[in-house]
């Protein structure tokens, strides 16, 4: 009798194991991202967001960016939301990554910039009551984060050069139509002195 009910519990286990494995559930918040199944094998974690209660990793794959949000779940992490923000370009700045993520108990807003312009020496982000001002280098990713959600309209970010004056905004075109195209392309960098 016990050992038909050791069986049927190791059985039970393998059982679970498999199915919240198959689920994406790992013992790590890396391989729990890395089992999302937007992020290709080949993916490398370029920058990590510490929330205490989850993380959003930012991965490289070959020229294309990811975000990933990792939840703890009990003692699992399991990643059940991706984002490819379609932003890299020929652009001299680029947001690469983002995420706006709440429940009822918490909430993050996670933004990844990165410069090819060596003129860019800051990039300032956030609402006017809320904003962050950092330092930027070439071809480095830098992370923004709120301990709550924003919308994209109240984030104006702005690049700036060493002397503080503004070099480029994020928004949508200016003396032009709002657009059904416009706005699927979503905002992008405009030099501040162009339409």
């Amino acid at each position: 009798m016990r050992k038909k009910f050791l069986v049927l519990t190791t059985i039970f286990v393998i059982i679970l194991a498999a199915v919240l494995f198959y689920n994406g559930y790992r013992l790590t918040p890396l391989d729990a991202a890395k089992a999302n199944p937007y992020v290709e094998e080949n993916s490398v974690p370029l920058e990590e967001v510490n929330l205490g209660w989850g993380k959003v990793y930012l991965f490289s794959i070959g020229k294309e960016f990811r975000t990933v949000m990792v939840l703890r779940d009990g003692f699992l992490w399991r990643a059940p939301y991706s984002a490819y923000f379609n932003q890299t370009s020929s652009d001299k700045i680029n947001i690469v990554g983002s995420m706006n993520y709440y429940n009822k108990k918490d909430q993050v807003t996670v933004l990844f910039v990165e410069t090819s312009d060596p003129n860019i020496a800051f990039v300032e982000i956030g609402p006017s009551n809320d904003r962050i001002n950092k330092e930027i280098k070439v071809g480095t990713p830098i992370i923004f984060s709120w301990n709550k959600v924003i919308q994209t309209n109240e984030l104006k970010p702005i690049a700036l050069s060493k002397e503080g004056i503004p070099l480029y905004e994020y928004r949508y075109p200016k003396n032009k139509k709002v657009t059904d195209q416009i706005i699927s392309n979503g905002p992008k960098w405009y030099p501040v002195n162009e339409n």
